[in-house]
């Protein structure tokens, strides 16, 4: 399964869903990803990720395995990195490469990665909308 998200900025993410990852690509090896404010992303993926692991639920990171601000990639032999930012922006870089590819891989999540970032993301998004209601 592919699926393309497009954010406020015009930058476009794509999913790839295989039987034991998440990947995130994009045409840039750097990019800020800002989604719309009606859009729950925590939501999305935890839908996306139920589909992959079946006993699924966000956790919080509780060790250095589960910690999702980088992946090795070891066909690269490089670390890919991954920030979550205010106003419901996502930071990604991908692994090095020294050519320009038509996409690059900015992330590999496994179950663990992604349980930590939609617990993370889930917790940002709350209180985002608290302070949205209050002002």
């Amino acid at each position: 399964m592919e699926i393309t998200l497009t954010g406020k900025n015009n930058t476009e993410l794509t999913l790839k869903v295989n039987r034991s990852n998440i990947e995130v690509y994009a045409e840039l090896p750097q990019i800020n990803f800002e989604y719309s404010d009606s859009f729950s992303m925590s939501q999305f993926l935890i839908e996306i990720a139920s589909k992959v692991w079946k006993d699924f639920k966000p956790k919080e990171a509780n060790s250095f395995s589960s910690d999702y601000c980088e992946f090795y990639d070891r066909k690269l032999d490089n670390n890919g990195y991954l920030e979550i930012l205010q106003n419901k922006t996502l930071s990604f870089e991908a692994p090095y490469v020294e050519e320009k590819q038509k996409q690059y891989l900015l992330y590999r999540f496994n179950k663990r990665k992604m349980q930590s970032f939609c617990y993370d993301l889930a917790q940002l998004e709350k209180t985002s909308k608290i302070i949205g209601q209050s002002n």
